[in-house]
């Protein structure tokens, strides 16, 4: 039966193409009814016993249904055979294309899982990549801030020194090596104790338990503004800090680092002692002024009553003309003195005449040959260019004479006194930080150097109080640089002064300079004066008004008094067009001077008034002169110092 085994070796050569079991069975079935006609086929899922063949489709590991069909009464065992292997062929090939089935299920399954995994992957990739940026991002938000702060922290002026628990330095910042002097390395791994030595505030050396330091790690608590002068090995020079010294604590309490901050407070403290002796000064200033008006008026009526003993009327004999003679000396000498006290005090008017300080210089250095010891050699250099200044001659010549007599006396067996000029501009900087009431600009610079004894360092911050002197009783006042002090400030300058004890004392003066070229010097004679007129004379001290009559009715004049201003304002309003001129007090009870000046210009806005007195502020007669004040003369005064302002105001 060749033809029956060619035709299902060519049925199930296509059936093994097909993948589809419905497909596959009825396939087979319709071409078993082809090849064995006319026997019919039927595919059953269950078992049917209404077939004469029945054939069961199954592997061993499945059944899948039943193939029945009609035979002959006398069925060909080969024919059967045949079919019977076609069967096994049929399930065999539903068992593959159940394989397959089960291997494509099992392959989309693990396709979808795999694309699960690959989505859930992605997400996660996602996530991680959104992590590792935010990551990324903090920690670059953290390195420009640590950067920030590790900028900060390099350049803060405070030094940053870290401790640990020993007090061993474990890190600093650059201005903690700035202030402690050395390199990093020489303060890592040390201990304060053996780096640098320090000083209390009273500049006493300070031990080592009083350290913030060793009071934080001792006491367990914080060190706030506490004052430490740092001395470098091998200097005097003190570096004044402000110290805070703070614990941090571990979770036992126990200090485990302590953070120390310093700030350099020595250009504080240089400036907070100058700001202190200025206002001694300016105190002491106002004590002086104080003394002076009383001591003035009581030198003017001294003055003024031996003045008028001298007059011919009272024929005194040679012996009472040596006495008046004497007693005027000693009232000019307590003049001066008064004068030197006033000038501390900024209470005189300074004359200011453009002046060329060569010049002044010039005359000093000549009296300073006829009267300090020749043993000492005197030099000037002249480099500065700008020589102009603004100022009173008379008041830079005694300043610049009682500094050249001082050096002298510092240098007993001889030695050399320099004087030398030069032009310096004084910076905004510079002007902050000295004592004095400057403005930057131009300067001359005027300095005294001398190679004399030197000054002890205790009495530097002393040398310009008025009545401190090193000098033996009797042998000076105590205002010498004192009064140039005032005389410099008054000249709106500046002074300094620099000493090495057995080297010598170095003063350095700054006058600003002026573009006013100075007025050739003229010599006036003495004019003939006699007076005449009604002078209203205003004064609360009866011995300056009695005396102060007598030399103007002496001079001729007309004299009424008043012993205050209430006083002389009622005179005045009453008389006013008899009286040719005022001459008045300015410290006085009830009604000063200025309020008196002022009543009287009401009354009579031409009115002649000449304010006298022991001392007044610069700025009361600034606005009495810009109201029309006539003249202003200081007590106590000469009797020819009086009739040359009356001449002169009188006559105009």
């Amino acid at each position: 039966m060749p033809e029956y085994t060619q035709e299902l070796f060519l049925l199930t050569t296509t059936l093994s193409q097909l993948n589809d079991r419905e497909g596959v069975i009825r396939l087979f079935t319709e071409g078993m009814n082809d090849i064995f006609k006319p026997v019919s086929f039927q595919w059953f899922p269950q078992k049917h016993n209404d077939s004469s063949l029945e054939m069961e489709v199954c592997t061993r590991k499945k059944k899948y249904g039943y193939f029945a069909c009609s035979a002959d009464a006398d069925p060909d065992p080969i024919k059967i055979n045949l079919i019977h292997n076609a069967v096994q062929i049929l399930a065999t090939l539903l068992e593959k294309i159940d394989q397959e089935t089960n291997l494509q299920q099992l392959v989309d399954t693990r396709t979808a899982e795999l694309s699960l995994a690959n989505r859930n992957l992605e997400n996660t990739n996602r996530d991680l990549q959104e992590q590792i940026d935010a990551h990324t991002k903090t920690l670059e938000t953290l390195r420009k801030s640590e950067d920030k702060y590790k900028s900060l922290i390099d350049k803060i002026q405070t030094a940053i020194i870290l401790h640990d628990k020993e007090g061993i330095i474990t890190d600093t910042n650059p201005m903690a090596v700035t202030l402690m002097g050395g390199g990093e390395n020489s303060l890592k791994g040390r201990s304060l104790e053996h780096i640098r030595s320090f000083v209390r505030d009273d500049g006493s050396s300070m031990p080592y338990s009083e350290y913030p330091i060793s009071r934080v790690l001792v006491q367990k608590e914080a060190v706030r503004n506490q004052v430490v002068g740092i001395r470098h090995m091998g200097q005097n020079d003190i570096l004044w800090t402000l110290v805070n010294a703070e614990p941090e604590f571990d979770d036992q309490g126990a200090v485990f680092q302590v953070i120390v901050t310093l700030i350099d407070i020595t250009r504080l403290r240089k400036m907070d002692a100058l700001l202190k002796q200025s206002q001694k000064m300016d105190a002491i200033g106002q004590l002086a002024g104080g003394v002076a008006h009383d001591f003035n008026n009581m030198l003017s009526g001294i003055i003024g009553a031996s003045q008028l003993l001298q007059t011919p009327e009272r024929q005194l004999d040679p012996i009472g003309h040596k006495y008046v003679e004497m007693i005027l000396e000693a009232s000019h000498q307590a003049a001066e003195l008064t004068r030197k006290l006033l000038t501390f005090g900024r209470k005189t008017e300074i004359r200011s005449l453009p002046l060329s300080i060569h010049i002044v210089i010039k005359d000093v250095v000549a009296l300073l040959q006829r009267t300090i010891d020749k043993r000492v050699t005197i030099s000037v250099t002249e480099e500065a260019e700008q020589t102009t200044v603004l100022g009173d001659n008379a008041e830079l010549q005694n300043s610049l004479l009682n500094l050249g007599i001082n050096a002298s006396h510092a240098m007993p067996e001889g030695g050399k006194l320099q004087i030398s000029t030069r032009n310096i501009y004084l910076n905004a900087k510079y002007c902050q930080t000295v004592p004095f009431d400057i403005t930057p600009g131009n300067y001359i610079e005027i300095e005294i150097r001398d190679s004399g004894t030197g000054i002890p360092p205790e009495n530097i911050s002393r040398i310009f109080d008025p009545f401190f002197t090193t000098k033996e009783q009797g042998k000076g006042t105590g205002l010498g640089l004192s009064t140039v002090y005032a005389t410099v400030q008054n000249h709106h300058g500046a002074i300094n002064i620099y000493s090495e004890l057995g080297v010598g004392t170095v003063f350095h003066i700054y006058l600003p300079c002026s573009d006013v070229t100075p007025a050739a010097s003229t010599r006036t004679e003495e004019p003939d004066f006699s007076g005449h007129g009604l002078i209203l004379l205003v004064d609360d001290e009866e011995l300056v008004r009695t005396t102060a009559r007598d030399t103007l009715s002496e001079m001729g004049f007309s004299v009424m008094v008043a012993q205050n201003g209430l006083e002389a304002v009622k005179l005045f309003g009453k008389r006013h067009s008899e009286i040719d001129l005022v001459i008045m007090d300015m410290l006085m009870p009830g009604m000063n001077g200025s309020d008196a000046f002022f009543a009287m210009k009401e009354t009579d806005p031409d009115c002649k008034v000449i304010i006298s007195s022991g001392f007044t502020k610069d700025e009361n007669l600034k606005e009495m002169k810009d109201a029309g004040l006539s003249g202003y003369i200081q007590k106590p005064f000469k009797r020819n110092e009086l009739q040359r302002l009356l001449s002169r105001i009188l006559t105009d």
